[in-house]
């Protein structure tokens, strides 16, 4: 009976890997958005308000024109933050928008000399590109964008880079890919799937225990004074670059990453709407500090085997833990997902389980060394079986 061979990541000479990466990604191409006046701002605009506008989760499109239009060496008025916007556009040979990415590269020597931040603001990919390797593409291309930009600020004598001549090292900094995204909720599909593709890649949450974490109303000044202040509560996930191995982050780390990220939104939100959001986790932080000098970096799940780390970063449990019954989380906890608790206390468990049968159920044809077990997951599966 004929069974079909697994690959060995292991196998792979160096120059097999980029011949693959180059063949997968040839019918694509990205693109940076340089203004507003651009032809390809308007069609990235709008696919970022498809995918995030009915939940509030974008910027409005003026907010991003004057971000996309600002000077990236003009520091923010208040805390001398150095912030530079970006917008990626993705294509296919006929030159039509496939994707989106945008979002800030983040520096202060106030906060932390050594310290970069690239805020992974939204990401959306129309229908024909999902499942393709676009989206990873996307969620790294902008380091070569934040390499250059801490070299300009360098050469313009408005940044110290610690080893200005070592790009290969990142000129000898530390850089933190920052994204939000949703709690977990057994109910919502997406929100598993989200957070295995991060977990995939290297990101890690800040434990909300410590960092509760909320992103700001989005929407115009004058609305929120009219229907009040709506900020979402989310996870806070960072890829710490080549310290991805690491469960804890020291405390000034996480604090800088916080000011870095409320700095970048102050310059299009009215700042009496952030203080709240900012202050807690502050004063969480400094809580902590009075007894450990680090907060906890929770693994995200990357498969079957590790889907039960969602169990911790539930959004029912992290609402009632970490948030308190306020306007934010009231409404959920008091929700569809009470009743279902309520009715079943496996609930959770069962969910995790039907997630993890799901995972199973999907054979994988690569794995990454034989020096584990020889890390076959089962059988080799038959022909007829494919």
């Amino acid at each position: 009976m004929a069974a079909r061979i697994r690959l060995c990541l292991k196998d792979l000479y160096h120059q097999d890997v980029v011949e693959m990466i180059e063949r997968e990604t040839r019918q694509f191409s990205i693109w940076e958005v340089p203004s507003s006046a651009d032809p390809l701002f308007a069609p990235c605009w709008e696919l970022l308000w498809e995918g995030f506008g009915a939940a509030g989760e974008v910027e409005r499109r003026e907010v991003l024109e004057a971000a996309c239009d600002a000077d990236p060496f003009e520091p923010t008025r208040k805390d001398g933050t150095f912030h530079r916007y970006f917008m990626l556009a993705a294509r296919d040979k006929d030159g039509r928008v496939l994707g989106v990415r945008d979002g800030s590269i983040l520096v202060n020597p106030k906060y932390d000399p050594g310290l970069c931040v690239i805020y992974l603001a939204h990401i959306y990919m129309s229908r024909p590109a999902r499942g393709t390797v676009l989206s990873y593409w996307l969620r790294t291309a902008p380091m070569e964008l934040a390499l250059q930009y801490l070299l300009d600020l360098h050469q313009k004598g408005l940044f110290a880079l610690p080893e200005p001549h070592q790009p290969a090292k990142h000129f000898g900094m530390r850089i933190n890919l920052a994204a939000e995204m949703e709690y977990f909720s057994p109910d919502e599909r997406q929100s598993w799937q989200r957070i295995l593709f991060y977990g995939r890649g290297g990101f890690d949450v800040i434990d909300p225990r410590h960092f509760p974490y909320r992103q700001p109303d989005f929407r115009h000044p004058d609305l929120i004074r009219e229907t009040g202040n709506r900020p979402v509560p989310f996870m806070l996930l960072l890829r710490r670059i080549q310290r991805e191995r690491q469960a804890r982050m020291p405390i000034h780390e996480a604090q800088a990453v916080m000011n870095l990220l409320y700095d970048d939104f102050a310059e299009h939100c009215d700042e009496t709407f952030l203080e709240n959001s900012h202050d807690v986790v502050l004063s969480r932080l400094e809580r902590r500090a009075r007894q450990k000098e680090h907060v906890d970096l929770l693994p995200l799940p990357n498969g079957p085997k590790t889907i039960g780390r969602l169990k911790k970063l539930s959004r029912y449990h992290a609402y009632k833990n970490y948030y308190g019954e306020d306007n934010d989380t009231r409404e959920y906890l008091q929700g569809e997902m009470r009743r279902k608790l309520k009715e079943n206390r496996h609930y959770l468990d069962d969910s995790l389980r039907a997630i993890a049968a799901e995972l199973e159920a999907r054979p994988r044809w690569v794995y990454g060394s034989r020096h584990h077990g020889f890390s076959w997951e089962g059988d080799p599966v038959a022909s007829e079986d494919i």
